[in-house]
């Protein structure tokens, strides 16, 4: 796997952005086990989330297609 997002096609990254929901949607924020409690910051998955959804964005998903109209016409319009 590359660095980059950028050579993933949308249904790839789309892939990627539902394995990271799940896994985002089963994690706990804290974690008790005794007298010990852990607070886990979930802040790095959201943005790993934030950016797929951009790269999908970018790259294609639901994106409108721009048609451009060149009229032409011998009469005043």
């Amino acid at each position: 796997m590359t660095g980059g997002m950028s050579m993933a096609t949308v249904s790839e990254l789309q892939v990627r952005r539902d394995k990271l929901l799940e896994r985002l949607e089963s994690l706990q924020t804290r974690v008790s086990h005794g007298d010990k409690t852990v607070q886990y910051d979930l802040s790095q998955a959201r943005e790993a989330l934030d950016l797929l959804d951009r790269e999908i964005a970018r790259n294609g998903g639901n994106r409108r297609v721009a048609r451009h109209l060149r009229v032409r016409s011998n009469k005043d319009l």
